[in-house]
């Protein structure tokens, strides 16, 4: 992004019920959602700004999340979110709506799109997780086979003090950071964003016990879908293959080199080529 980019940034605030919501440009309108689960929409920000030039973005923190106000229980699930979707698409009087997914966000993605199938366009996916909670597990499994010694040790500990109240999610992710990316350097263009443990910790469980979506898949046969994944992601190309395409067969894969899990921070030009690219193209050619 040029620095006259960055002077003519203006993020424009629509909360509504609860969710803190900006929209900036204009044209058909890509949805983006955040990973984490937990984490806020700041994750996007300003690597994938350029794309306002050609189209409408729209960013929210999801519930309980950033600057959104949590649950009237705290109580949060996968179906909530998917609800809480289709009232933003509802508030902001959009037809059909363009979905840019990352990481646990390519699920709830995918999950509204089985849920309401009429009502998207076409479906962008990038650090992608599956279509069933193998996908999920294996990525826990792939992190820890990363972790050094030294790290497994200093994780065990601080999740002990955090039980206790004596250390932060954030200290935990100052230690896992690193392994989300190809490229250490690129941490330096993360913005601070922060993650609700409750959040984190009640949707993750969700994902484990109910995240299915094979007998549904049907619904979204004639959506467009693109999935980007990192070459050093946690979960590979070739596991991606495995956890999507397989399931997804019309869905189209592009491998990112040199380019971790977090591929909108690590390589945004790319990104950003790709999801323009993709949103850019008539249906109908």
């Amino acid at each position: 992004m040029t620095n006259s980019d960055k002077k003519t940034v203006n993020l424009i605030n629509v909360d509504f019920q609860g969710l803190h919501v900006n929209t900036i440009g204009d044209g058909e309108a890509i949805v983006f959602l955040h990973g984490g689960p937990g984490s806020e929409q700041r994750f996007f920000l300003p690597h994938v700004l350029p794309l306002s030039r050609k189209f409408k973005l729209v960013f929210y923190d999801q519930r309980g999340c950033g600057k959104s106000e949590p649950s009237i229980d705290n109580q949060y699930s996968m179906k909530d979110e998917v609800n809480a979707l289709e009232l933003l698409r509802k508030e902001l009087r959009l037809e059909k709506i363009n979905l840019f997914g990352e990481s646990w966000g390519s699920m709830l993605a995918l999950l509204y799109a089985t849920t309401y199938p009429e009502k998207v366009n076409k479906i962008f996916l990038t650090a992608a997780i599956g279509v069933t909670a193998e996908g999920f597990k294996i990525f826990g499994e792939e992190l820890e086979k990363r972790l050094s010694k030294k790290d497994k040790v200093n994780l065990s500990n601080l999740e002990v003090r955090l039980k206790r109240g004596d250390s932060t999610i954030e200290d935990i992710l100052l230690i896992l950071d690193k392994y989300y990316v190809y490229s250490e350097g690129s941490l330096k263009r993360k913005a601070k964003t922060s993650i609700n443990p409750t959040v984190n910790d009640a949707i993750g469980k969700d994902i484990l016990d109910n995240y299915d979506l094979t007998n549904r898949l049907d619904a979204i046969n004639n959506i467009p879908i693109l999935i980007a994944q990192g070459s050093h992601d946690i979960l590979t190309p070739n596991l991606a293959e495995k956890l999507l395409l397989e399931h997804i067969p019309h869905a189209k894969l592009i491998e990112i080199e040199k380019c971790g899990h977090w591929t909108v921070l690590e390589k945004p030009n790319e990104i950003n080529k790709i999801a323009h690219d993709f949103f850019n193209t008539s249906l109908l050619s």
